[in-house]
């Protein structure tokens, strides 16, 4: 069994040690960092902005993505660990006054289209039990205990394939594969990504029918490829989504199939009735259209 768990592996690896009648110790110091969304007007054009060391010593950036601005992060100790993290006031406070030093002009609250909390599992070295994680390794680690308990926690997401590749050779030196892998994801590309060689698709631009790359005529085919529901979003794409990405819920369109919560939460939310009828029609489930409105009510939610 592979523990992939993110912030929570310490939780599994827990209960595997109390299986045995064995301790651990926890390996994960969660720090969680803010994402605060306002439109692209703040920072015009296509570059990214990163401020070396803002006044409390850490790192600011703003990003264009998706036709707007990210602007973030924060770096706080955080161990109660909720499934929907929210930013502390000061975390915000922080981000509005470093990002009003250096973009056009100061983003306010009422600015902000989207504010999220992401939790980073950072790994602790050994012995270490202190409160800050600013200096903590952002690499990932591989833990193979008594059992056969497989954990990697640490990394992020662009380096998913080598920790992936890492587990599958911990996974063989334990034994509990047959064989060593070959390594064979090294070329393979992913589902609707252009020709090797091809220039891929910018990132900054607004939402629209581009990010589907090379199954972007296929989209554009289903019923509704001409119906904009907005933010980009098409009828077509709820359908495709539905048909081809598993998606059953709202919250799996709107928030991880076309990233809508996290641009814009107002008019993700404004959306949900309608699109949650798509995926009705589509599938036949309860879409928890209702759910996902609440969940983004929280995304526009500002700290006290």
């Amino acid at each position: 069994m592979v523990n992939a768990t993110g912030v929570w592996v310490d939780e599994l690896r827990r209960q595997d040690a109390e299986a045995m009648h064995r301790e651990v110790r926890p390996m994960v110091a969660p720090s969680q960092g803010v994402h605060a969304v306002v439109d692209r007007e703040f920072l015009p054009g296509n570059h990214a902005l990163m401020v070396p060391k803002t006044a409390d010593g850490r790192v600011l950036f703003g990003v264009p993505w998706m036709g707007k601005l990210i602007l973030g992060t924060t770096d706080t100790p955080r161990g109660d660990l909720p499934r929907e993290p929210r930013p502390f006031r000061e975390e915000l406070d922080l981000i509005l006054a470093e990002a009003g030093r250096y973009l056009v002009r100061a983003p306010r609250r009422e600015d902000i289209r989207s504010l999220w909390v992401g939790l980073r599992p950072l790994v602790k070295p050994v012995g270490e039990d202190g409160e800050s994680t600013k200096s903590l390794s952002r690499e990932h680690t591989v833990l193979v205990s008594r059992s056969g308990l497989v954990t990697v926690t640490g990394g992020k997401w662009t380096t998913y394939r080598a920790m992936a590749e890492d587990v599958l050779e911990k996974c063989f030196d334990a034994r509990l594969v047959a064989r060593r892998a070959a390594g064979v994801t090294a070329d393979l590309q992913l589902v609707g990504a252009p020709p090797a060689g091809a220039m891929p698709t910018s990132l900054s631009a607004a939402p629209g029918l581009h990010l589907y790359g090379t199954e972007a005529a296929e989209v554009a085919s289903l019923p509704g490829g001409d119906r904009h529901l907005g933010g980009g979003l098409t009828v077509a794409m709820v359908r495709f989504a539905a048909r081809h990405e598993y998606a059953r819920t709202v919250e799996d369109v709107l928030a991880r199939r076309f990233r809508l919560l996290f641009l814009d939460a107002a008019l993700a939310s404004s959306l949900s009735a309608e699109v949650g009828e798509l995926l009705r029609q589509e599938t036949g489930v309860d879409p928890q259209a209702a759910a996902f409105r609440e969940l983004a009510s929280s995304y526009l939610r500002m700290p006290v």
